[in-house]
């Protein structure tokens, strides 16, 4: 089948866990479909990143199979017919919904949700208190809800976010496929000697702001308590953009390292991954990634969420700084619960989140996908689109539009 897939920026899997996931969708579904991609912000991104590394990104997505597209949206939808038309987050689908019925009224509308942005900032908004925050999420989940309830499927990366939508949204199926990945050799946790922690996140919006929150609580409240029992105890703090709050935090007890080409050497050579996440959306990639090296993990109720794992099993969950730190500790200290902690957590994802399991749901989804029906717009948005489009054939195209 033909799969048009809208994103507003490239993915970059090796600067976030979405983009890692999603650049691993690509691939499966390219692997057995013709796939297109659209990217509407490609300039701004260059601008961000540069030429050289969108070059690199290209290049990686055409080695996956997947076909770029040039012209932008429009021509996009006009080149061919698709089975379906594939948006990474609501954001983009926002201002092309009806585009996409009347381009292709016989396509399935899917979102890829990536995380419920509305929860994640709500959780924000009760930790805060403040009344931008609320304000921000109560807008976010407007426009948010709004394009899940014309779409035909949304894809969540939780069963906990489907259930969040469902509740919402009972007009419109979801599907969900977690997070990916890739199995790799055990570290040798029980026998690491340095008492090292690594904290691997994002701080790029949406969601950069949960792991600047996680970084400042930590630095604030947490680790001076795990320095007062273990003075060597040192963190590194791996991920970008540079972010001023997170560079703030540097000291003899943090090292701040900013982008890395690879997280590998990092986690190979740590004791302990921390997630002190106290708000946020969605399946943590930094948790799933440390645990499919063998490396335990501690982190919130927040953090494990969607994961389905087992508290004190697969990882360490501490909700206040005190029974944070004293995880962190006991984890330093005892060899044997580093090791045990780590391997459970490394099953956990074999078992759940490997390639081999994703890759089964991902093609039970494609393969059901004319099960659900497609939404139609209404006589007066058809009539809107036609003379949209008309006059940009007109007189539009003479003055930049409609492309």
């Amino acid at each position: 089948m033909n799969l048009l897939v809208i994103t507003d920026l490239l993915p970059t899997p090796d600067r976030n866990s979405a983009d890692f996931r999603f650049a691993r969708l690509l691939g499966m579904l390219a692997g057995q479909h013709s796939v297109w991609l659209c990217v509407l912000g490609q300039v701004r991104q260059t601008r961000a990143i540069g030429a050289e590394a969108v070059g690199r990104y290209q290049r990686d997505l055409a080695a996956l199979g997947v076909h770029l597209c040039e012209g932008g949206a429009t021509a996009a939808l006009q080149a061919r017919d698709y089975t379906a038309v594939l948006f990474e987050w609501h954001f983009p689908a926002k201002a092309l919904v009806e585009r996409v019925r009347l381009l292709q009224p016989r396509a399935r509308m899917v979102v890829d949700s990536v995380d419920v942005v509305f929860h994640r900032l709500e959780a924000k908004a009760r930790i805060t208190g403040r009344a931008d925050d609320v304000e921000k999420a109560a807008r976010t989940k407007a426009e948010e809800l709004a394009v899940y309830a014309q779409s035909d499927l949304v894809i969540t990366v939780t069963d906990a976010d489907a259930q969040i939508l469902r509740d919402e949204v009972p007009t419109t199926p979801t599907f969900t496929i977690p997070n990916i990945h890739p199995l790799e050799q055990p570290v040798a946790a029980g026998a690491a000697a340095a008492p090292l922690l690594l904290f691997i996140g994002s701080y790029a919006r949406p969601g950069g702001e949960t792991n600047i929150d996680a970084m400042r609580y930590f630095c604030g409240e947490v680790l001076p308590l795990v320095v007062a029992a273990v003075p060597e105890a040192r963190l590194r703090i791996v991920g970008g953009p540079r972010n001023a709050d997170i560079d703030a935090l540097a000291s003899p007890h943090v090292e701040v390292l900013g982008f890395v080409p690879e997280t590998r050497p990092y986690l190979q050579t740590s004791a302990i991954s921390i997630a002190p996440l106290r708000f946020g959306g969605g399946m943590k990639g930094k948790i799933g990634e440390a645990m499919s090296f063998g490396l335990p993990v501690v982190t919130t109720t927040t953090g494990i969420e969607g994961f389905g794992l087992t508290a004190g099993e697969h990882a360490l969950v501490g909700d206040t700084a005190r029974t944070f730190a004293d995880h962190v500790i006991a984890l330093l200290r005892e060899p044997a619960l580093r090791q045990r902690v780590g391997m459970a957590g490394h099953r956990f994802i074999s078992e759940h989140y490997s390639d081999v399991a994703v890759q089964a749901r991902v093609a039970q989804l494609f393969a059901q996908l004319a099960r659900y029906p497609v939404k139609r717009l209404s006589l007066a948005q058809r009539t809107r689109g036609r003379l949209q489009a008309a006059w940009g054939r007109q007189v539009g195209w003479r003055l930049g539009a409609g492309r």
